[in-house]
């Protein structure tokens, strides 16, 4: 399983529209959005090809400014934890 904690900036006024539209991505879950318009988003995926294509569609979504993946946490089948910050700059 690979969780990535992203960090999603838009337009203040374009806030809830954006997080409305994260929502609908597979594996997509907003946790917390403030008024200058910063979300705090996970995406959790299995496959890590479908994992970097969501999050590269991030981009796309209407609204989105910039997507920033600031955690990564990947088990393997072993079940040993993995556990690797990583910074995207985009």
């Amino acid at each position: 399983m690979n969780i990535c904690g992203v960090l999603v900036h838009a337009r203040p006024e374009n806030i809830v529209p954006v997080k409305e539209r994260l929502q609908h991505l597979e594996g997509v879950e907003v946790h917390a959005i403030n008024d200058d318009g910063q979300l705090v988003v996970t995406l959790e995926q299995d496959d890590e090809g479908l994992m970097a294509d969501t999050l590269m569609s991030f981009q796309n979504v209407d609204g989105v400014i910039s997507a920033s993946m600031i955690y990564h946490h990947n088990e393997d089948e072993n079940n040993e934890e993995v556990e690797h910050l990583e910074e995207v700059v985009q």
